[in-house]
């Protein structure tokens, strides 16, 4: 790790160690201790970073030990108080600032100004030289934006929506459904709202058939909150979506087996696709890669989103779906060609 991003995390681990050290550190010992933790410093690095947090706001204290050596020793107050209500250990408000950029998908949505909120109360708080040393701590680090929310949601009906989960009351929605593209009414049992991808959704039992489903908010036109407890079973999110690729769920999970090209390999590899994942390598580069996993729609597209380096193995249900695929898109580009 060199540059920008070795100072942001060598920044981590010096305010690390003054947490753990309410009598306070010399810089002495702040520069070994880092060294032992893998980072290169000297006691100039040491008294950079040091004048760097205290410029940035946070409460570092340098207080001269009762000795003929002349050293000084330096403590941390542990807690960043933003307001009477907010209060945030040093890290946190380090890692928090750092962090703006993840919540970049959600400008559009009604609860960006509230979040906003926060990191301005953060602002007032550190003061504007502060934030510009925070501001050039975090060059370095950024964050892919991923998708934006794409469509206006009315902030009325989020809230109807957020208060029937919290007080358990029976929803009814105007919904209109991906797959007919009607509109039609629906009485929900809320559990969660679930956020992923750029989108809202609701995860709710559809009282009309009794299974537990995956709502879109932007397709909800209308929601009301019915005088009507809704008293059915607690659902997890994480026991929900355990066998899922992705926010929808499908069946049950089954042994999904696809090898990829030694191009593609090392990308495939170095991430967690799911928490079920196991990954094989071969002798000549290319990897298998194991999920237990339900069919969906998005485990189609991830396969087909690496083209001819990647191969369904198993099951054939699978392979099948996404040879049928690949055949509709050389279809669709067949009937360009020739018009």
């Amino acid at each position: 790790m060199s540059g920008r991003n070795a100072q942001v995390s060598r920044l981590f681990t010096l305010l690390n160690l003054l947490e753990l050290a309410p009598q306070g550190l010399t810089v002495s010992e702040i520069t070994e201790r880092l060294n032992d933790r893998d980072h290169e410093a000297s006691k100039r690095t040491v008294y950079r970073d040091l004048e760097a947090l205290t410029a940035a706001g946070f409460p570092l204290k340098e207080e001269a030990i009762s000795d003929d050596t002349g050293a000084t020793r330096w403590t941390l107050e542990k807690l960043t108080r933003i307001n009477d209500h907010f209060i945030l250990t040093s890290r946190e408000l380090l890692a928090l600032y750092l962090a703006r950029g993840v919540l970049s998908p959600l400008k559009d949505t009604p609860f960006f100004e509230d979040l906003n909120s926060i990191f301005h109360k953060i602002e007032e708080r550190i003061g504007s030289k502060g934030i510009r040393h925070l501001t050039e701590i975090s060059q370095e680090l950024h964050f892919e934006p991923g998708p934006r929310w794409g469509l206006g949601l009315d902030p009325d009906l989020l809230e109807t929506v957020r208060a029937a989960c919290s007080e358990k009351q029976v929803l009814e929605v105007t919904y209109a459904s991906a797959n007919s593209r009607s509109k039609a009414s629906r009485q929900l049992g809320p559990h969660f709202l679930y956020f992923s991808k750029g989108s809202l959704y609701l995860v709710a039992e559809d009282l009309k058939d009794k299974k537990v489903k995956v709502f879109s908010l932007p397709r909800m036109s209308e929601a009301t909150m019915l005088d009507r407890p809704y008293e059915g079973a607690e659902v997890d999110p994480a026991t929900y979506f355990k066998d899922s690729f992705g926010i929808f769920t499908s069946g049950e999970p089954t042994t999904v087996r696809v090898e990829f090209s030694p191009l593609v390999a090392p990308f495939v590899k170095e991430r967690r696709w799911h928490d079920s994942q196991k990954v094989v390598s071969k002798s000549d580069g290319s990897i298998v890669v194991t999920l237990e996993v339900a069919l969906s729609p998005e485990l189609i597209q991830w396969v087909l989103g690496y083209g001819e380096n990647a191969i369904v193995l198993e099951p054939f249900d699978l392979r099948r779906e996404v040879m049928k695929a690949a055949s509709g898109v050389i279809s669709r580009y067949s009937q360009l060609k020739a018009a």
